[in-house]
């Protein structure tokens, strides 16, 4: 199997994953995988259309990367790979698009995916997946009314997964409109900060080198919002990590110092007591 066809497939069964799940409802949710540099030469030997991008993406310059299509269903896509995972090519000038004319469009997140992947292309990396779903605790969470430094503190906290799989935390995005190109600048500019970009009322993206590093960030968070919404049912507030438990994560706590705040348990805080 290609690597063009065994991308397809991978595609497909984490698609097939996502809908199980709940998390890709009707023709919801999309992915894209960035492939090696120099590996998709077999892909265009037939008639190409090219489109003009609105913005220049000279990090994907020559690059062609795997998306699903507009309207495609994640519960079908591994029996429709061949015709609703397709690959797009971005110009040798990064100033167009390429696909194969008798393609379908891509998904309606295009600018998003096209964005992002072209920021982990400028961090170096030679390969890079992008997931994008509406998992269904997240949704929730991200529809409150707290403010995201707050909600993005809440997440960091709230094991101790989080702070192990995704260095760069998550970070949260008012809602824009979806499918637009500012709502792909936005998300792009997130992901220099973060693994994991929340769209508020909207859904969850994770970035990774591979599939399973994506779907890694999305799973975390996910939990997350699931741990953090029951503890407000339970509590009346987010619980979470402590200052000093996060500190333990890390190996670098070495007992409370006199500038520390202490709590009436004598440890320090941990997230700000959101009351119901």
């Amino acid at each position: 199997m290609d690597l063009i066809e065994a991308t397809r497939e991978e595609i497909g069964t984490v698609a097939a994953q996502l809908a199980r799940s709940g998390w890709a409802e009707a023709n919801a949710g999309n992915i894209s995988v960035l492939l090696p540099s120099g590996s998709d030469s077999s892909i265009w030997d037939g008639e190409v259309m090219t489109e003009e991008l609105p913005v220049p993406i000279p990090e994907l310059s020559g690059r062609t990367f795997m998306i699903t299509t507009a309207g495609s269903r994640f519960r079908k896509l591994i029996s429709r790979m061949d015709t609703e995972i397709i690959p797009v090519r971005v110009s040798a000038d990064g100033m167009k698009v390429i696909r194969l004319a008798a393609d379908r469009q891509p998904t309606t997140e295009f600018s998003t995916h096209v964005l992002v992947l072209a920021q982990a292309a400028g961090r170096g990396w030679d390969t890079a997946s992008l997931v994008h779903t509406h998992s269904t605790h997240m949704l929730a969470l991200s529809s409150s009314d707290l403010p995201a430094e707050m909600l993005e503190d809440a997440v960091n906290r709230s094991h101790p997964e989080i702070s192990l799989l995704m260095k760069r935390g998550v970070r949260f995005l008012d809602f824009m409109t979806p499918g637009t190109w500012e709502l792909g600048i936005e998300t792009a500019a997130a992901f220099r900060e973060s693994d994991c970009v929340i769209w508020r009322k909207h859904g969850i993206l994770g970035l990774g080198r591979d599939l399973d590093a994506a779907c890694d960030a999305v799973e975390v968070v996910e939990k997350a919002a699931r741990l953090l919404l029951l503890e407000r049912s339970a509590f009346g507030k987010f619980v979470g990590l402590k200052d000093r438990d996060l500190m333990l994560q890390t190996g670098i706590y070495e007992g409370e110092t006199d500038e520390q705040e202490e709590d009436e348990t004598g440890l320090p805080p941990g997230p700000p007591v959101i009351e119901s």
